[in-house]
């Protein structure tokens, strides 16, 4: 084999080689990425309006030049080690286009606020929101309370967490709970430093004067088209007398 011969397949075998490291880049990215559910954008006609909004990962925006909400909270953590793959995305374009932004952490009852909260306060900087942190207690799929976990234990575990950010932040959070969960909680003891985010999808008539819940944002949809998203974006009012300035640090 002669010099050209070997220089041309030495080329020829690079560039398969650099094809195929560019493809399997391409791929892990792809597979890494949020998946876009929802391609086409909503019937304008079906715009919700709200104050504000609540994102996570599941949440993709086409524009967020359209997006009037007032306040827009990013979740930020999961648990003890998972950070939400959208939230650097969301709350950066949320501050590029001046709507204050706040994060959440989203908690689990298998690990210790303060596991949890470290979590949080190490992908939440005080330079990156304009508004309180917010706590999102949920009894769903993902709460994973141990054997003999109680209504009390889970009550000492969102007051350690509030210690906690008080400390970091400045400030105890929002907490985000049903009428059911604080109930159950007693949470009406202890939270005095607190404000409440109530959620409650069924609308009810002359519901700010009912809910037990002394609130300042009521979540009242899941299922409500936001123009500038594609799919469902939760959506959020504030209770009479209540502004975005309640929520700010």
């Amino acid at each position: 084999m002669n010099k050209s011969s070997r220089i041309i397949i030495t080329f020829i075998l690079v560039t398969f080689l650099i094809l195929i490291g560019v493809s399997t880049y391409y791929f892990i990215k792809r597979k890494q990425s949020p998946k876009i559910v929802y391609k086409q954008k909503p019937n304008p006609q079906k715009f919700a309006h709200p104050d504000g909004i609540d994102l996570s990962h599941h949440n993709v925006a086409y524009d967020w030049k359209k997006v009037d909400a007032k306040f827009v909270y990013v979740r930020a953590t999961f648990g003890g080690t998972i950070k939400d793959k959208r939230y650097d995305i969301h709350r950066k374009a949320a501050t590029r286009h001046r709507i204050p932004v706040g994060a959440y952490h989203f908690l689990t009852a298998d690990l210790s606020a303060e596991a949890q909260f470290k979590h949080f306060s190490s992908v939440v900087k005080r330079s990156h929101v304009s508004l309180r942190p917010m706590l999102d207690v949920e009894e769903s799929k993902y709460w994973n309370a141990p054997k003999r976990f109680t209504d009390k234990d889970a009550h000492n575990l969102i007051r350690e967490w509030c210690d906690l950010c008080k400390n970091k932040y400045g400030i105890a959070p929002i907490i985000y709970i049903t009428e059911t969960l604080y109930r159950r909680y007693a949470m009406h003891n202890d939270f005095d430093d607190c404000i409440w985010w109530v959620a409650d999808y069924n609308n009810k008539k002359d519901f700010g004067k009912k809910c037990i819940i002394p609130y300042t944002i009521h979540q009242y949809s899941d299922k409500n088209y936001v123009e500038g998203f594609y799919g469902f974006v939760d959506c959020n009012r504030f209770a009479d007398g209540k502004n975005v300035n309640d929520l700010k640090i």
